[in-house]
């Protein structure tokens, strides 16, 4: 398992800026339920770390940068709010726990976190419902919206760039697809685009847009097709 700092590395969370001096925080209000999902928090953020770091145990568990940065978020939001804690209060109990689960993870690190990481999926399926697995259409649209929205933030960086040309290889691919299926240029070409129109709905209606799809199988589908140039 890497070093506590994971936990602003994974997610950025918690506010980064150093905290102001202040008395022993008031633990009262901290219910055995708050302690629990503060662990899984912490325990869900070394198992995305893992997994981003090409960890083969931990990539045996379901995807977790998307879902648990979200289940972070709102743990650390909620258990503050509920049992009146500041951000930097919060931080420093979720650090803690990281450490300690590195403390007891012992000579099988890998076993530890599979142990521990067992009851907090529940919990994050409770918490965060499980990412849909878009199709090929849905694909187009997602990675044409992550293109222009690094495009917008960034200009063409080689980033950007590389989700341009993944856009158009989905898009070609989809275009000819639907080609296949019986509609013409024309309306494949409005097909996608409409396909486009409603993902960006979704999240403007906050029902949570391209955030609700794993994402990662959309560069699966975008892999370099043998039988053709793309």
């Amino acid at each position: 398992m890497r070093t506590p700092a994971l936990i602003a590395a994974a997610f950025a969370l918690i506010a980064t800026s150093p905290p102001a001096p202040s008395a022993t925080p008031d633990l009262s209000r901290l219910t055995t339920e708050h302690r629990a999902d503060l662990r899984c928090a912490a325990t869900l953020a070394i198992g995305a770390s893992e997994q981003q770091r090409g960890s083969e145990s931990a990539l045996a568990f379901p995807p977790l940068a998307v879902r648990g940065k979200r289940y972070f978020a709102d743990v650390g939001a909620r258990v503050g709010a509920e049992a009146g804690l500041s951000r930097e209060q919060v931080r420093d109990l979720l650090t803690a726990d990281v450490a300690e689960l590195q403390h007891t993870a012992g000579s099988d690190p890998d076993a530890a976190l599979a142990a521990a990481i067992k009851p907090c999926l529940a919990r994050l399926d409770r918490a965060v419902p499980p990412l849909k697995t878009p199709d090929l259409l849905r694909c187009t649209a997602i990675l044409s919206i992550a293109f222009d929205e690094l495009h917008a933030r960034e200009g063409l960086t080689p980033a950007a760039q590389d989700l341009k040309t993944l856009a158009s290889v989905l898009s070609a691919r989809e275009h000819e697809a639907l080609v296949a299926a019986g509609k013409s240029g024309d309306e494949a070409d409005a097909t996608i685009a409409l396909a486009h129109d409603a993902m960006l709905k979704e999240a403007f209606d906050g029902e949570g847009g391209v955030e609700k799809y794993e994402i990662g199988h959309c560069y699966d589908l975008a892999k370099p097709d043998t039988k053709s140039h793309y």
